[in-house]
């Protein structure tokens, strides 16, 4: 147990890959908080690269040369690998220590880490973490964070909901992820950290064991992050079907954690198939009952993308929105039907 009135000593740790964009902002915000200067907390930095082949590193070492700051390698690339070499390296082990995960493509609010560390606090939390909040610095990413935004796209996971009540004074909400986290180093230890079988998903697999030890994950439902979204349509396809398909590898190891929101970007792929092949196979009446069904199903797809662009910040979004939401959640059915073939015909292992 944490005891309030005793040092804490926080390890802030940040994987980063290729991240010269991002990391100076990122680190910036993270120093806007008031534990750092507090004679209360002890806290360090630790970068763990991924084999950077632009000026990541060279930045780090250029612009926080006086920072409590150590750099490691990640040749495994991978964040769960990443993760526990921060763990393994952090020099805070004592029953007060706290480990912090921060992404490099995010900017933090002030007092981000002195907020992650009350919330432990208070909560007795075994994982307390943050808001996600889609950011993009051009028109089409905008339009990417429109749609992340939005809880009618992304099936209302709970570390995507921003308040729209500010007098809602429920700070801690128990649920099933969050954004990030923050845990009590000891916890981490006592559960090997994350598990290295995990390219993608790591966070919400770590997530699950704790929750089985009897831990609860906390989200703080006013602490908000901005995440800047990928910037291009590849990547984004990408970043999606790896989701789809790592989905699959957590139920492998987990089967009882599949939510049902997760089943809409495969029935969706599954729909989109079952047109194509009926409209080749069959024919007659049956076809014409099978199309009246599909443009039903088609009229609540229309109204899905309605919602989201009642909810955009610009209303020339409206153009982009459906191709948009159309390529995320193809390419997530996808990667999630991939990784099931593929764990049904033989497993899955570390590739």
């Amino acid at each position: 147990m944490i005891k309030e009135n005793s040092i804490v000593d926080i390890s802030v740790i940040i994987p980063t890959r290729n991240e010269e964009k991002f990391i100076e902002n990122c680190i910036k915000s993270l120093l806007n908080c008031r534990s750092i200067d507090s004679d209360k907390f002890n806290v360090q930095f630790i970068i763990v690269d991924g084999m950077s082949t632009d000026k990541t590193i060279e930045i780090i070492n250029e612009k926080f040369e006086d920072l409590n700051l150590k750099i490691f390698k990640n040749p495994n690339l991978y964040q769960s690998y990443a993760m526990n070499i921060g763990i393994e390296n952090s020099k805070y082990k004592k029953d007060n220590s706290i480990i912090i995960r921060a992404d490099a493509h995010s900017i933090y609010p002030k007092d981000y880490i002195f907020e992650c560390w009350q919330a432990i606090i208070d909560s007795s939390g075994g994982n307390a973490g943050s808001i996600q909040r889609a950011v993009g610095t051009s028109y089409f990413t905008k339009v990417i964070a429109d749609v992340m935004n939005s809880g009618y796209a992304m099936g209302g996971v709970n570390y995507r909901k921003i308040k729209s009540d500010p007098l809602d004074s429920d700070k801690y909400l128990e649920t099933d992820t969050v954004y990030l986290g923050c845990w009590r180093t000891l916890d981490l230890l006592e559960h090997s950290g994350f598990n290295e079988e995990f390219q993608i998903n790591e966070d919400y697999e770590l997530n699950i064991r704790l929750r089985k030890s009897g831990k609860k994950v906390i989200l703080i439902t006013d602490l908000i992050v901005d995440y800047f979204v990928r910037s291009s349509l590849f990547g984004l396809i990408k970043q999606f079907f790896r989701y789809g398909l790592w989905k699959t590898k957590t139920l492998s190891v987990h089967p009882e954690s599949l939510k049902l929101r997760q089943l809409a970007p495969v029935l969706f792929v599954l729909f989109i198939l079952s047109i194509v092949i009926s409209n080749i196979m069959i024919q007659g009446n049956f076809l014409i009952f099978l199309n009246s069904f599909f443009g039903f199903i088609s009229i609540l797809w229309l109204l899905l993308i309605v919602l989201i662009c009642s909810k955009s910040s610009s209303i020339t979004s409206i153009f982009l929105i459906p191709f948009i939401v159309l390529s995320m959640h193809i390419s997530w059915g996808m990667g999630f039907l991939y990784g099931l073939f593929r764990w049904l015909s033989g497993g899955w292992n570390k590739q």
